[in-house]
């Protein structure tokens, strides 16, 4: 991979009160292919640099009026130019002066008279810095779109080191694919089922972070989210955040015409990066894990599939209806799903779910939804 900037383009932004210090300057950037442009003094340096920001500044220090100092202090108060360099140009080397400049926000000083190579070489330093940290920053976003946003952001933030390690935390996990997904895809062209999934997966995603969720992966037609870590609201807080965003989902999906098949469990789960050295993940593992995935492949379109686990959790702040059994290979604990009552304008109940508990038949209770579906 080459990081490293092309400079051939770059605008560099001369201040000076002098005309022959601008002549100069002009004649010696020019010959490196720098774009130019020039201001005479601080407020025409702000005019010009706020019309097209500059990819460096070289800024006299002594001007009448508004000053060096006061200009640079005006150019990083504006959003836009905030990030671009500046090097200042004066005769003053005293201390007092070289650090009321860095304070200001000057990244380097060249000394009038200055040397021609000198000068050249601080400001090609200065402008490889400022494209290779813009080129930085934008390999840091593309590479987001990759990690969920609370990864990423623990990623870069330093509060979490890139290694392979592993720790305990006590998380609910979501899963949900399409129902007849394969059938589905199969009427498409490629074209038209990656516009499509990708429609359908977006409105998805969008509603997993405004819950809170972190996206752990996207597998095929299929999704997984949990919460818990790295930020967590608490056992109960984490298990109603994922059980509503699954309802918000399941309205969602109805909207896009899409039958949708979801199954939330909840435990002690296993959570780090795994992989080797060269690639690593950071994704869950654990009995909950597996849970959810089963009850996700055992319920119907448009259902939502809840562990026993997840329901104690839930209390009553989203009542559900226990209604059936089923039998998951290696699994023990029980289910509860969410059932939709009857609304004013629909022929028949709207059926998010259905549950199962244990081995053996559980009585139905009349439980619904305290809101109708919007």
């Amino acid at each position: 991979m080459n990081l490293a900037p092309d400079l051939s383009q770059a605008r560099i932004l001369m201040v000076d009160d002098t005309p022959q210090n601008l002549k100069l300057l002009g004649l010696l950037l020019r010959q490196q292919g720098y774009r130019l442009s020039a201001a005479r003094n601080g407020h025409e340096a702000l005019e010009v640099a706020s019309a097209a920001a500059p990819d460096l500044i070289l800024l006299d220090v002594a001007m009448p009026g508004l000053d060096g100092f006061a200009t640079c202090q005006r150019l990083k108060a504006d959003p836009a130019l905030r990030d671009v360099p500046i090097i200042f140009l004066t005769a003053a080397v005293d201390h007092e002066s070289v650090m009321r400049g860095f304070s200001v926000g000057a990244v380097d000083y060249v000394t009038k008279p200055f040397e021609a190579e000198e000068l050249l070489a601080r400001v090609r330093t200065h402008l490889e810095l400022r494209f290779a940290r813009a080129r930085l920053f934008d390999l840091a976003n593309k590479l987001g779109r990759y990690l969920s946003p609370q990864v990423y952001a623990s990623i870069f933030s330093g509060e979490r080191d890139v290694r392979i390690e592993s720790y305990r935390r006590d998380l609910t996990v979501f899963f949900g694919d399409i129902a007849n997904f394969t059938r589905t895809a199969e009427r498409m062209s490629e074209a038209d089922l990656t516009r499509w999934l990708n429609g359908y997966l977006d409105e998805m995603a969008r509603i997993a972070l405004r819950h809170g969720g972190t996206l752990d992966k996207f597998i095929g037609d299929g999704m997984m989210v949990f919460f818990g870590d790295p930020t967590s609201r608490g056992l109960a807080g984490d298990a109603q955040a994922c059980v509503q965003m699954a309802l918000d989902m399941q309205r969602a999906a109805r909207r896009l015409g899409i039958a949708v098949r979801m199954g939330i469990a909840a435990g002690s789960c296993t959570v780090g990066n795994f992989g080797c050295s060269e690639r690593m993940e950071y994704t869950i593992i654990g009995r909950p894990v597996n849970l959810a995935a089963r009850l996700q492949s055992v319920a119907h379109a448009g259902q939502i599939l809840i562990s026993e686990t997840v329901f104690d959790r839930v209390g009553g702040a989203l009542p559900c209806t226990l209604d059936g059994i089923f039998e998951l290979k290696g699994l023990e604990e029980g289910g509860q799903g969410l059932v939709g009552r009857r609304w004013p304008g629909r022929s028949r109940p709207q059926r998010l779910g259905v549950a199962w508990k244990g081995g053996r038949a559980v009585e139905p209770w009349g439980a619904h939804l305290s809101h109708p579906p919007r």
